[in-house]
C-alpha cells in the first residue's frame, strides 16, 4: 500500500505499517473463525477427559488472542482516522507531538510517553 503524498514521512510510513498489521490481524481473525467452526464439528469425537481439557485450554487461549486482535484492530482504525484527519502524531491527551521513534515503533499509539505512563497508573483509563 502506498500512502497519499500529502502526509509527512512519519505518517506515510505509519500508514503503511498500520495497513500491513491490519491485514495480518484480519487474516488471523478469519482463521480463528474458521477454526471455531471446525472445532464445533469435531465436538462429538472427543472421548477422553484429557482431550476435553486440552481443547478447552486451546479455546481459552484462542479467545484471548481473538480479543487482543480485535482490540488492536480498533486502535489501528483510530490511528488511520488520525492520519486521514491530519492529527496523527499529536497526543490525544495533552496535544503535544509524540516522538517519531515511538510512532514508528508503535504506529497505533495515541499518546505520548508521559500521558501513556499516566494512563497506566490510573485504572479509570482502562
Amino acid at each position: 500500500m502506498s500512502a497519499p503524498a500529502h502526509l509527512s514521512p512519519v505518517s506515510a510510513q505509519a500508514a503503511v505499517l498500520l495497513a500491513a498489521r491490519q491485514a495480518e490481524l484480519s487474516a488471523l481473525l478469519q482463521a480463528a473463525a474458521g477454526a471455531a467452526v471446525g472445532s464445533v464439528e469435531r465436538e462429538h469425537d472427543v472421548v477422553d477427559f484429557k482431550d476435553v481439557a486440552a481443547e478447552e485450554t486451546q479455546a481459552a487461549v484462542a479467545d484471548v488472542a481473538t480479543a487482543h486482535a480485535t482490540q488492536e484492530l480498533t486502535l489501528i482504525a483510530e490511528a488511520l482516522r488520525r492520519i486521514d484527519s491530519g492529527t496523527y502524531g499529536e497526543c490525544v491527551d495533552c496535544g503535544d507531538m509524540i516522538d517519531e521513534r515511538r510512532l514508528l515503533a508503535m504506529p497505533a499509539t495515541a499518546c505520548c510517553t508521559s500521558c501513556q505512563t499516566a494512563r497506566e497508573r490510573v485504572p479509570a483509563h482502562r
